[in-house]
């Protein structure tokens, strides 16, 4: 009976330490869990703990970039040639460019910029930025900022940016010169070699890219808090913003501004003669020192409208002008040089001593060996070195060359500089070509003949210059025989004013000329400026003693004017070179501009100080009546 009665026991006991064992596995299943994730825990909070924090602030926080404005140019009298000013741009974040805008928001964007839905959505999607923003309308008005910052339920994918916008006061005056910005490419680098990150805008052209790493400052940043809907909450301080170095250049602004006008004027008086030049070329040099005063090159653009955002039109309107008005001229663009090349051929036979001044040609309108002729088919008898300098006569030179041979002419043309860059300081320079024996055999595998020596002893045959090149020639001659490189920045400053670095003349090389010889050629090219001179019509009863040489110069059938004077005489402070293309001799395409630029330099007729007080007191009434 007893053992009967322990079994029930036994079962109710088995079953209990059975449950017992089952309940202490599931605890230490979950002890073993909280220890998991106990270090876990702790190795999230402690050992990555800053690193989470980042991406968790990274999620709320987001990084704008700040535009520095870039360095402000300056003429060499302290006038501005570029600038920046404070603007608002209309921008998409980035974090939210790959979204679709909502139709209702696209539309209403596109009618307040005047700018099509398609162009907003391919903005969005071309557009490559690692932060930031993407930028559609710069320098927006105050009314489109207003509307948009009271209807901001309306644009809730919109900013509002402040940036600095590139400001260029004299339009197109000296445009390929000066530059223009962009906004940089995943390919471009900055001053550091790191790619650019940001929709920042940096030198495309000209000066503003030559001198990019100094201009261009260094972008800062801004955090700024955003809540779940990505909308601004706070901003913090970021990195600080640096501007850019100041430039001073050596160009003269009032200078620039005239010649640029000159040749505008002298354009449309071509064209009323039924004269359509295909584009001009202007180089005003201090010959002491290389300092460019001003350079011209026509046609221009307005390099503002790349600041802002140049549209497909504006674009599309400079690219297919037929007349290329990107292009520099004065420093990339070769023309045969013509009679002004007369110096070269005349430096070389003196020195040779295969000239001699006082020895006179019988000019007989032709040379006697080949029916090489002067133009218009003139004929000036007996003639001596000064006489054929004065009226530009071919035959002289022609036999001059003859005597010399090309390889003396080749020579003397590289002593000058030719056939080789300046060393300016501006991207895109060409190096031009001197004629020689070896050149032709080289590229045309022909030989050389008597002729093509004639063609070029007067500026022909295969020599190409630059206008720039022809202009440091002159510059050259007028000082006693220096060559300089020209250079058009002087300083570069810090922004309180004080001199970063400053750029002295660089002599590059003498002209190998006994003194005896270049004053000769000096002399002759002063009375190129008499009455019976090329240039005397202009410059014959001039206040100021002028020297220099006209010259034309066939390309295609067309001839091409030149026209090139230092003063004063003495002691030459500028020299002064203009070139036409396809617009007949240079006495009478490019000889007037020349005037007007020596005029302005020397304060002169219209631009005598009376007159241009005169002017001013008009311009004040003017405003002043407008004003009432």
């Amino acid at each position: 009976m007893v053992r009967k009665k322990s079994i029930p026991g036994m079962l109710e006991k088995l079953i209990k330490n059975r449950e017992e064992s089952r309940y202490a596995k599931m605890m230490y299943a979950a002890v073993f869990l909280l220890a998991i994730l106990s270090v876990r825990l702790f190795y999230m909070q402690i050992v990555e703990g800053s690193y989470y924090k980042a991406e968790a602030d990274g999620n709320r926080i987001r990084t704008l970039p700040v535009q520095a404005a870039r360095g402000v140019m300056y003429d060499r009298n302290g006038i501005m040639m570029a600038g920046s000013r404070p603007t608002y741009t209309v921008a998409i974040p980035v974090d939210r460019k790959q979204e679709k805008l909502p139709p209702e928001e696209l539309a209403a964007l596109s009618n307040l910029l005047h700018m099509p839905q398609e162009a907003i959505l391919k903005r969005m999607e071309e557009y490559k930025v690692a932060f930031g923003s993407v930028p559609l309308a710069y320098d927006v008005g105050l009314d489109v900022v207003s509307y948009i910052a009271e209807r901001k339920a309306d644009f809730p994918d919109v900013e509002i940016e402040s940036q600095p916008l590139r400001i260029y006061p004299l339009k197109s005056a000296g445009a390929q010169v000066i530059g223009y910005v962009g906004e940089a490419g995943p390919d471009d680098r900055n001053a550091e070699g790191q790619p650019y990150t940001s929709s920042a805008l940096i030198g495309r052209a000209g000066l503003e890219y030559q001198y990019n790493s100094y201009l261009e400052g260094k972008n800062g940043s801004r955090h700024v808090e955003v809540d779940a809907t990505g909308q601004p909450v706070r901003y913090f301080s970021g990195d600080p913003v640096v501007s850019g170095y100041n430039v001073r250049l050596t160009l003269d602004a009032r200078l620039q501004e005239v010649a640029e006008r000159a040749v505008e004027e002298q354009v449309a008086i071509l064209k009323q003669d039924k004269v359509n030049p295909t584009g001009a070329s202007v180089v005003a040099v201090d010959p002491n020192s290389g300092a460019i005063l001003a350079m011209v090159s026509w046609p221009s653009f307005d390099p503002n409208q790349f600041s802002r955002g140049i549209t497909s039109d504006e674009w599309n309107a400079i690219l297919s002008n037929p007349n290329h008005p990107l292009e520099n001229r004065p420093i990339a663009a070769m023309y045969p040089p013509g009679s002004t090349f007369k110096v070269i051929t005349s430096a070389a036979g003196l020195e040779a001593m295969v000239l001699d001044p006082a020895e006179k040609i019988y000019d007989s309108g032709k040379h006697w060996l080949i029916d090489k002729r002067n133009a218009l088919g003139e004929a000036f008898g007996w003639i001596n070195f000064e006489e054929a300098m004065e009226k530009s006569d071919n035959v002289y030179f022609y036999e001059i060359g003859r005597r010399l041979g090309i390889d003396k002419i080749a020579a003397m043309s590289r002593a000058f500089g030719l056939g080789a860059k300046t060393g300016i300081d501006l991207a895109g320079e060409s190096e031009g070509n001197v004629a020689s024996e070896e050149y032709k055999r080289k590229v045309f595998e022909e030989d050389w003949y008597l002729g093509e020596t004639f063609d070029a002893a007067i500026g022909q045959s295969y020599t190409l210059t630059t206008p720039l090149q022809m202009a440091m020639v002159y510059a050259a001659i007028a000082n006693g025989g220096f060559r300089y490189q020209p250079y058009l920045v002087s300083r570069v400053d810090n922004l309180d004013g004080t001199p970063y670095k400053v750029f002295s003349p660089t002599r590059v090389g003498t002209l190998p000329l006994s003194q005896a010889n270049l004053q000769t050629i000096q002399l002759a090219l002063r009375s190129v400026m008499g009455k019976d001179g090329t240039g005397g019509f202009l410059f014959e009863k001039y206040p100021i003693p002028v020297a220099g040489k006209s010259g034309t110069a066939e390309t295609n059938g067309l001839d091409n004017g030149w026209f090139v004077a230092y003063a004063p005489f003495e002691k030459p402070e500028i020299v002064v070179l203009v070139m036409f293309e396809h617009s007949g001799f240079g006495s009478d395409s490019a000889a007037p501009v020349t005037k007007k630029i020596l005029d302005a330099y020397f304060h002169l007729g219209e631009f005598s100080p009376a007159a241009e007080q005169a002017r001013e007191k008009a311009a004040q009434a003017a405003a002043g009546k407008g004003a009432q």
